[in-house]
């Protein structure tokens, strides 16, 4: 017989295999931030067993909420999902997902975001079969790209200018950044543009440059006009990422995405990054084909990401 309640301390919730190293930290400083708290953090057990635990955290929206256009103010996820996945787990993880969200759908956002990822959750397709088998909507997948130091730079040639954000101010770059969101075939932009709108879009974006990084946030010019703009981010854990780039709309079509992708991996390059991580929305079929090009090697196997995402109220137990 299943039973699901909430954890009483964090040494209840860790500890299952697969938990890195340090995750009792990292679920501490999520309940003292208030980002999540022990009563939105669930354990099913099966008779005297615990089989599974499931958590929830909360987090703002976007960083500065006049941002927000017709976007919720704070968005739902679960985090710290764990079942006998091994064993076949449908029946119990219905009954722990099904359980926890009606428990904390009063007092958090409805809408519940659920992200897997084979390089980082064991049993990836086993958690998305479970989200299908809950009603959960996929919002979005998307593959991951490699890059490495000396082994696939393709060269830029010379049609654009490049100046960096250093060069022309956060705000001029902002200005170039919003229009290219316009039509996006990555739906989670699409999402974040429509709702926030263009120029609160490309600001929210640029909360995550970092001065270190400034030199890699380039705006590509051909005769002067701006056509698009490429930014590199650097990641700690996996070496730095093409963390967005884009062309404006009235200068889509003549292959710039090449020059652009191009100039942001010699810009990383340039700079002593050896490798990068980047993903891609699976049904954004050009930039599929322009990170080719552009010396990123695809590979699904070894990352793969599906978003699930949906109203807490429609997740059903079978």
């Amino acid at each position: 017989m299943f039973r699901v309640r909430t954890v009483n301390d964090v040494d209840e919730f860790v500890g299952v295999p697969g938990d890195p190293e340090g995750y009792s930290d990292t679920v501490k400083g999520l309940w003292d931030s208030g980002e999540s708290r022990p009563d939105w953090c669930f354990l099913i057990e099966d008779g005297p067993t615990t089989i599974g635990r499931v958590g929830f955290r909360v987090a703002p929206t976007v960083s500065d909420p006049s941002r927000l256009g017709s976007l919720p103010a704070e968005e739902l996820f679960a985090y710290g999902l764990h079942l006998p996945w091994e064993d076949g787990c449908l029946k119990a993880g219905r009954r722990l997902i099904a359980e926890a969200t009606a428990a904390v759908s009063a007092e958090l956002p409805e809408v519940l975001e659920v992200r897997i990822n084979n390089s980082v959750h064991p049993f990836a397709q086993e958690r998305v079969h479970l989200m299908t088998a809950m009603g959960m909507d996929l919002f979005q997948e998307k593959d991951g790209f490699f890059w490495t130091h000396g082994e696939h730079l393709v060269e830029s040639g010379d049609r654009l200018e490049f100046l960096s954000i250093s060069d022309i101010g956060i705000e001029a770059y902002q200005e170039v950044m919003a229009p290219c969101g316009i039509d996006t075939l990555d739906r989670n932009d699409r999402y974040y543009w429509t709702g926030c709108g263009p120029d609160n879009w490309a600001a929210q974006m640029t909360e995550y440059l970092v001065d270190e990084d400034a030199h890699m946030w380039l705006i590509g010019y051909r005769k002067d006009e701006p056509v698009g703009y490429v930014a590199v981010v650097s990641v700690e854990d996996w070496g730095s990422t093409l963390g967005h780039v884009g062309v404006v709309p009235q200068h889509r079509g003549h292959g710039y995405i090449h020059d652009l992708l191009t100039a942001g991996t010699t810009a990383a390059q340039q700079s002593g990054i050896t490798s990068m991580l980047s993903d891609v929305d699976v049904l954004n079929r050009p930039m599929l084909k322009a990170m080719q090009r552009a010396g990123h090697v695809r590979d699904p196997e070894r990352w793969h990401l599906w978003v699930f995402r949906s109203n807490t109220s429609g997740l059903v137990v079978r």
